[in-house]
Protein backbone atom coordinates (compact mmCIF):
# COMPACT_ATOMS: atom_id res chain seq x y z
CA UNK A 1 0.00 0.00 0.00
CA UNK A 2 1.35 3.14 -1.06
CA UNK A 3 0.46 6.30 1.57
CA UNK A 4 0.75 10.05 0.24
CA UNK A 5 0.96 12.61 3.01
CA UNK A 6 0.48 16.05 2.90
CA UNK A 7 -2.11 16.28 0.14
CA UNK A 8 -4.43 18.80 1.73
CA UNK A 9 -1.59 20.90 2.61
CA UNK A 10 -0.45 21.17 -0.93
CA UNK A 11 -4.06 21.89 -2.20
CA UNK A 12 -4.62 24.78 0.48
CA UNK A 13 -1.58 26.22 -0.24
CA UNK A 14 -2.13 26.04 -4.40
CA UNK A 15 -5.33 27.86 -3.40
CA UNK A 16 -3.81 30.49 -1.79
CA UNK A 17 -1.44 30.83 -4.84
CA UNK A 18 -4.52 30.80 -7.50
CA UNK A 19 -5.97 33.46 -4.76
CA UNK A 20 -3.24 35.83 -4.93
CA UNK A 21 -2.68 35.46 -8.71
CA UNK A 22 -6.72 36.24 -9.27
CA UNK A 23 -6.59 39.07 -6.97
CA UNK A 24 -2.89 40.55 -8.84
CA UNK A 25 -4.49 40.08 -12.01
CA UNK A 26 -7.91 42.17 -11.11
CA UNK A 27 -5.59 45.15 -9.85
CA UNK A 28 -3.49 44.99 -13.26
CA UNK A 29 -6.88 45.10 -15.47
CA UNK A 30 -8.33 47.97 -13.44
CA UNK A 31 -5.55 49.80 -13.43
CA UNK A 32 -5.38 49.41 -16.99
CA UNK A 33 -9.12 49.62 -17.56
CA UNK A 34 -8.87 53.58 -15.73
CA UNK A 35 -5.84 54.47 -17.75
CA UNK A 36 -7.40 53.29 -21.51
CA UNK A 37 -10.09 56.10 -20.49
CA UNK A 38 -8.28 58.73 -19.65
CA UNK A 39 -6.69 58.17 -22.67
CA UNK A 40 -9.99 57.58 -24.52
CA UNK A 41 -11.04 60.61 -22.80
CA UNK A 42 -8.01 62.53 -24.76
CA UNK A 43 -8.31 61.33 -27.62
CA UNK A 44 -12.73 61.58 -28.34
CA UNK A 45 -13.34 64.74 -30.10
CA UNK A 46 -15.11 67.36 -27.45
CA UNK A 47 -17.28 69.41 -29.45
CA UNK A 48 -19.85 69.57 -26.42
CA UNK A 49 -17.89 66.96 -24.46
CA UNK A 50 -20.50 64.93 -23.64
CA UNK A 51 -18.78 61.94 -25.30
CA UNK A 52 -15.75 62.41 -23.14
CA UNK A 53 -17.51 62.91 -19.83
CA UNK A 54 -19.48 58.78 -21.21
CA UNK A 55 -15.95 57.52 -21.34
CA UNK A 56 -15.32 55.39 -18.25
CA UNK A 57 -14.85 52.06 -16.80
CA UNK A 58 -16.99 48.78 -14.60
CA UNK A 59 -16.69 45.98 -13.22
CA UNK A 60 -18.12 43.22 -14.54
CA UNK A 61 -17.06 40.68 -11.63
CA UNK A 62 -13.83 39.97 -10.41
CA UNK A 63 -10.86 39.98 -13.24
CA UNK A 64 -13.60 41.46 -15.53
CA UNK A 65 -13.65 45.31 -16.19
CA UNK A 66 -15.34 46.59 -19.81
CA UNK A 67 -14.12 50.13 -20.79
CA UNK A 68 -16.95 51.73 -22.79
CA UNK A 69 -18.10 55.11 -24.10
CA UNK A 70 -22.16 55.15 -23.62
CA UNK A 71 -22.61 58.32 -25.33
CA UNK A 72 -25.30 57.03 -27.81
CA UNK A 73 -23.13 58.36 -30.35
CA UNK A 74 -19.92 57.14 -29.53
CA UNK A 75 -20.05 53.86 -32.01
CA UNK A 76 -20.46 56.81 -35.11
CA UNK A 77 -17.78 58.89 -33.52
CA UNK A 78 -15.16 55.40 -33.38
CA UNK A 79 -16.42 53.69 -36.96
CA UNK A 80 -17.46 56.55 -38.79
CA UNK A 81 -20.62 56.59 -40.95
CA UNK A 82 -21.11 57.00 -44.65
CA UNK A 83 -20.25 60.90 -44.37
CA UNK A 84 -17.89 61.02 -41.80
CA UNK A 85 -14.86 59.55 -41.34
CA UNK A 86 -13.76 56.92 -38.20
CA UNK A 87 -11.94 59.05 -35.14
CA UNK A 88 -10.78 55.88 -33.38
CA UNK A 89 -10.44 57.24 -29.95
CA UNK A 90 -11.43 53.58 -28.17
CA UNK A 91 -8.97 51.60 -30.53
CA UNK A 92 -6.41 54.28 -30.56
CA UNK A 93 -5.82 54.90 -26.75
CA UNK A 94 -6.55 50.78 -26.21
CA UNK A 95 -3.74 49.92 -28.89
CA UNK A 96 -1.42 52.14 -26.55
CA UNK A 97 -2.51 50.55 -23.39
CA UNK A 98 -2.10 47.17 -24.21
CA UNK A 99 2.06 47.09 -23.95
CA UNK A 100 1.67 48.62 -20.30
CA UNK A 101 -0.99 46.05 -19.42
CA UNK A 102 1.00 43.30 -20.40
CA UNK A 103 4.26 44.23 -18.51
CA UNK A 104 1.51 45.15 -15.68
CA UNK A 105 0.48 41.45 -15.61
CA UNK A 106 3.84 39.93 -16.28
CA UNK A 107 5.57 42.26 -13.04
CA UNK A 108 2.98 41.48 -10.91
CA UNK A 109 1.11 38.91 -11.38
CA UNK A 110 3.74 35.66 -12.38
CA UNK A 111 6.54 36.61 -10.34
CA UNK A 112 5.21 36.02 -6.47
CA UNK A 113 7.02 38.24 -4.25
Amino acid sequence: MIRISGVEKALTGLREVCEEFAERVAEVLEESAGELADRARGYAPARTGRLRESIGFRRLGRGRVVVEASAPYAGYVEFGTSRTPPRRFMQRALEETLDRLKTRLASRSIFFS
